[in-house]
Protein backbone atom coordinates (compact mmCIF):
# COMPACT_ATOMS: atom_id res chain seq x y z
CA UNK A 1 0.00 0.00 0.00
CA UNK A 2 2.86 2.07 0.66
CA UNK A 3 4.09 1.85 -2.33
CA UNK A 4 0.78 2.98 -4.58
CA UNK A 5 0.82 6.37 -2.73
CA UNK A 6 3.82 7.99 -4.50
CA UNK A 7 2.85 6.23 -7.40
CA UNK A 8 -0.38 7.95 -7.57
CA UNK A 9 1.24 11.26 -7.18
CA UNK A 10 3.99 10.88 -9.64
CA UNK A 11 0.68 9.63 -12.13
CA UNK A 12 -1.67 12.75 -11.38
CA UNK A 13 1.59 14.95 -11.55
CA UNK A 14 2.49 13.87 -14.84
CA UNK A 15 -1.08 13.96 -16.22
CA UNK A 16 -1.53 17.64 -14.85
CA UNK A 17 1.84 18.55 -16.42
CA UNK A 18 0.11 16.72 -19.95
CA UNK A 19 -2.68 18.91 -19.33
CA UNK A 20 -1.35 22.24 -18.42
CA UNK A 21 0.99 22.08 -22.13
CA UNK A 22 -1.81 21.13 -24.17
CA UNK A 23 -3.84 24.12 -23.01
CA UNK A 24 -1.13 26.58 -22.93
CA UNK A 25 0.67 25.25 -26.11
CA UNK A 26 -3.24 25.78 -27.92
CA UNK A 27 -3.24 29.07 -26.14
CA UNK A 28 -0.30 30.34 -27.48
CA UNK A 29 -1.01 29.47 -31.01
CA UNK A 30 -4.31 30.54 -30.87
CA UNK A 31 -2.58 34.23 -30.07
CA UNK A 32 0.04 34.04 -32.57
CA UNK A 33 -2.29 32.76 -35.66
CA UNK A 34 -4.76 35.65 -34.47
CA UNK A 35 -1.58 38.34 -33.96
CA UNK A 36 0.29 37.41 -37.57
CA UNK A 37 -2.95 37.25 -39.49
CA UNK A 38 -4.08 40.73 -38.34
CA UNK A 39 -0.45 42.00 -38.96
CA UNK A 40 -0.68 40.23 -42.28
CA UNK A 41 -3.94 42.08 -43.28
CA UNK A 42 -2.45 45.40 -42.39
CA UNK A 43 0.73 44.76 -43.89
CA UNK A 44 -1.37 44.49 -46.93
CA UNK A 45 -3.15 47.83 -46.73
CA UNK A 46 -0.77 49.93 -44.80
CA UNK A 47 2.45 50.85 -45.09
CA UNK A 48 4.99 49.30 -43.29
CA UNK A 49 6.33 52.61 -42.12
CA UNK A 50 3.13 53.09 -39.94
CA UNK A 51 3.78 52.83 -36.10
CA UNK A 52 0.79 51.09 -35.16
CA UNK A 53 1.94 48.30 -37.73
CA UNK A 54 5.48 48.42 -36.59
CA UNK A 55 4.20 48.25 -32.48
CA UNK A 56 2.37 45.03 -33.36
CA UNK A 57 5.05 43.24 -35.05
CA UNK A 58 7.11 44.01 -31.85
CA UNK A 59 4.66 42.94 -29.63
CA UNK A 60 4.59 39.59 -31.06
CA UNK A 61 8.16 39.15 -31.26
CA UNK A 62 8.66 39.76 -27.60
CA UNK A 63 5.40 37.32 -27.27
CA UNK A 64 7.29 34.71 -29.09
CA UNK A 65 10.30 35.61 -27.41
CA UNK A 66 8.58 34.72 -23.89
CA UNK A 67 6.77 31.70 -25.08
CA UNK A 68 9.18 29.37 -26.83
CA UNK A 69 11.42 28.68 -23.85
CA UNK A 70 8.34 27.27 -22.65
CA UNK A 71 6.71 25.69 -25.22
CA UNK A 72 10.45 24.10 -25.75
CA UNK A 73 9.09 21.24 -22.73
CA UNK A 74 7.16 19.38 -25.87
CA UNK A 75 8.10 20.42 -29.28
CA UNK A 76 11.68 20.36 -30.51
CA UNK A 77 13.38 23.75 -30.69
CA UNK A 78 14.30 22.73 -34.26
CA UNK A 79 10.59 22.97 -35.44
CA UNK A 80 10.01 26.29 -33.16
CA UNK A 81 13.02 27.59 -35.17
CA UNK A 82 11.10 28.43 -38.38
CA UNK A 83 8.61 30.68 -36.69
CA UNK A 84 11.76 33.20 -35.16
CA UNK A 85 13.32 32.76 -38.33
CA UNK A 86 10.22 34.47 -40.10
CA UNK A 87 9.51 36.35 -37.34
CA UNK A 88 12.68 38.23 -37.85
CA UNK A 89 13.25 38.76 -41.54
CA UNK A 90 9.77 40.58 -40.80
CA UNK A 91 11.07 42.80 -38.38
CA UNK A 92 13.90 43.01 -40.64
CA UNK A 93 11.73 43.88 -42.99
CA UNK A 94 10.21 46.66 -41.16
CA UNK A 95 13.49 48.40 -40.13
CA UNK A 96 14.49 48.23 -43.89
CA UNK A 97 11.03 49.92 -44.30
CA UNK A 98 10.66 46.92 -47.46
CA UNK A 99 7.08 46.36 -48.02
CA UNK A 100 7.15 43.58 -50.34
CA UNK A 101 9.42 41.64 -48.42
CA UNK A 102 7.26 42.51 -45.37
CA UNK A 103 3.98 41.08 -46.94
CA UNK A 104 5.54 37.96 -48.04
CA UNK A 105 7.34 37.53 -44.56
CA UNK A 106 4.17 37.88 -42.47
CA UNK A 107 2.51 35.39 -45.17
CA UNK A 108 4.69 33.05 -44.76
CA UNK A 109 5.17 33.40 -41.20
CA UNK A 110 0.80 32.76 -40.78
CA UNK A 111 1.34 29.46 -42.72
CA UNK A 112 4.00 28.35 -40.35
CA UNK A 113 1.58 29.27 -37.40
CA UNK A 114 -1.30 27.79 -38.79
CA UNK A 115 0.57 24.44 -39.90
CA UNK A 116 2.50 24.24 -36.38
CA UNK A 117 -0.36 24.72 -34.58
CA UNK A 118 -1.86 21.97 -36.34
CA UNK A 119 0.29 19.36 -35.75
CA UNK A 120 0.90 20.17 -32.44
CA UNK A 121 -2.07 21.63 -30.80
CA UNK A 122 -5.28 20.00 -29.38
CA UNK A 123 -7.14 18.07 -32.48
CA UNK A 124 -9.27 15.01 -32.86
CA UNK A 125 -7.35 14.40 -36.41
CA UNK A 126 -3.59 14.64 -33.30
CA UNK A 127 -5.87 12.00 -31.00
CA UNK A 128 -6.21 9.44 -33.79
Amino acid sequence: MKTWIPILILLIAVVGLCVWDGVHTDRVFEKLENDSMKIYETVLTTDITDENLQEQIKNLDDYWTKKMDILCISISRKDLQIISDYLQYLYSAMINENQEDAITYSRILTYNIKGLNQTNGIDMLNLL
